[in-house]
């Protein structure tokens, strides 16, 4: 709720200490999630190059996990870090591995990875 509100500093704070008890318990899942939030919050900033290295590490650890949701996550968070630093020809497979995932899965989220793929094409 806060990071939908436009309250960046308090969600972050929030999924941090998230992130903190999961890597503790330990709870893989969560901290796949978790790292995908802060993922979510450095794209929201435009910080891309922060947004890539954590899109990588979240889907990184999804794929361990065989998590295909958070996989197809990851791969759209990865794709988009990368075309907005330029690298849509990088980001293209990322960005197609989202969108056919959330396809397989019928996802709301679906739309959005397809913009992302435009947006590598650009």
């Amino acid at each position: 709720a806060l990071s939908m509100s436009g309250q960046l500093d308090e969600a972050e704070r929030y999924y941090r200490e998230a992130l903190f008890l999961a890597r503790e318990l330990p709870d893989p899942e969560g901290v796949a999630i978790y790292t995908g939030n802060l993922a979510d919050l450095a794209l929201d900033r435009g910080e891309w190059p922060e947004a890539e290295r954590l899109a990588r590490e979240a889907l990184g650890l999804a794929e361990n996990l065989g998590h295909q949701e958070l996989i197809a996550s990851g791969s759209g968070q990865l794709a988009k870090a990368l075309a907005r630093q330029g690298r849509g020809a990088e980001g293209r497979v990322h960005a197609g591995r989202a969108v056919a995932i959330f396809r397989k899965l019928g996802s709301p989220d679906l739309a959005e990875a397809e913009a992302v793929l435009d947006e590598c094409r650009e």
